[in-house]
């Protein structure tokens, strides 16, 4: 019997496993959801607060008055704009057609296509897409995102400011817009 049990013990260990060498498969299901392909951080654009001199009255127009830096994190292509509103004045002829917007720097993201460039050819804060175009690029998947920056610049030449002092106030807001074809 000791024999027996041994050639059995044997015979096991020999023997290859059901299934070994043949065919096994199973399955794993997978789903990715992405809520948003466009995500938009201007949070570094700091409030403007900007007193008009002298200076600024006689100097060339217009004249800088701040700054404003946008992080784009994009899965499509991409065309970031900015517009103006006002919110009060008590100075006669001022509007948002004083107010422009340049972009001086555009870095980050991906290279070749998808890249991120300034617009350089359109600075104004009212109107519509492509007047009011600060920079395009594309995908910027595996990095930290484009980085656009820029001036706020400022033309008092229509300015009419009958009431002392005067103000202007008015929210300036970005947006990406997906521009896949």
């Amino acid at each position: 019997m000791k024999k027996l049990n041994k050639l059995l013990v044997a015979a096991l260990l020999v023997w290859p496993p059901f299934g070994l060498g043949g065919l096994s498969q199973t399955t794993q299901n997978v789903n990715v959801t992405v809520n948003q392909s466009l995500f938009l951080d201007c949070s570094a654009s700091a409030t403007i607060n900007f007193s008009v001199t002298q200076t600024q009255i006689e100097g060339s127009q217009p004249f800088t008055i701040g700054t404003w830096s946008c992080n784009v994190d994009a899965l499509t292509k991409y065309r970031l704009n900015s517009t103006l509103t006002t919110t009060t004045t008590n100075i006669t002829n001022a509007d948002e057609s004083d107010f422009s917007a340049t972009c001086t720097s555009a870095t980050g993201g991906n290279p070749g296509a998808n890249a991120p460039a300034c617009d350089t050819t359109n600075t104004s804060l009212s109107g519509t897409d492509p007047a009011t175009r600060r920079g395009t690029g594309g995908n910027t998947a595996s990095t930290t995102g484009a980085d656009f920056s820029g001036n706020v610049r400022l033309n008092v030449s229509d300015w009419d400011v009958g009431t002392l002092p005067g103000s202007y106030q008015g929210t300036i807001t970005y947006t990406v817009t997906d521009t896949t074809p």
